[in-house]
């Protein structure tokens, strides 16, 4: 789906020829661009239900009994 939208973009709406670097470099950058913002949306999605079901106070609870080197590690 994604990659049908590159397509679209770069050969449809610009009207690139397929056989150019540029439409390549245009096709390559618009897919990546579309799948790292995916990517990131998810991620930070997950990390805002991880932190809203483990607290800081849980944390600095479970730390406090390792030893310092493992602390910042972790």
């Amino acid at each position: 789906m994604l990659q049908a939208f590159a397509y679209y973009m770069t050969y449809d709406l610009v009207r690139l020829d397929r056989a150019t670097r540029l439409a390549d470099a245009l096709n390559f950058f618009i897919y990546d661009t579309i799948k790292i913002f995916v990517l990131l949306a998810v991620i930070i999605f997950i990390v805002s239900v991880i932190r809203s079901y483990f607290p800081p106070e849980k944390t600095k609870r479970i730390l406090s009994h390792k030893n310092e080197f493992i602390n910042a590690i972790l």
